[in-house]
């Protein structure tokens, strides 16, 4: 299993997961891979957004697509960032709600 890879996906749903919920509300989408600086863009419209932990999964946006990266995460990284994906997908849908 190459957990970079892993990481990097985890990395890259939980971004179009919060880019989704700041355009359900309207919001113009910047041009970012920062998950701290969209954490705290989705807790303008949702006090939640602002307890979630990132850790360091910014170091995943663009690094771990390259093979000759130096980032090797740990099984229990990449299981942390998996659970924070599956966190992050759950809280979007339950507020996504079209009527």
């Amino acid at each position: 299993m190459i957990l970079d890879s892993a990481c990097f996906h985890c990395q890259q749903a939980i971004e179009k997961f919060l880019k989704a919920f700041l355009a359900f509300h309207g919001q113009e989408i910047e041009r970012t891979h920062n998950i701290i600086f969209l954490l705290s863009e989705c807790s303008n419209y949702d006090p939640i957004f602002a307890d979630i932990d990132p850790g360091n999964i910014n170091e995943y946006e663009v690094q771990g697509r390259y093979p000759d990266s130096s980032l090797m995460p740990t099984p229990e990284e990449a299981v942390r960032f998996l659970k924070l994906t599956l966190r992050v997908k759950a809280l979007i849908v339950e507020r996504i709600i079209f009527t």
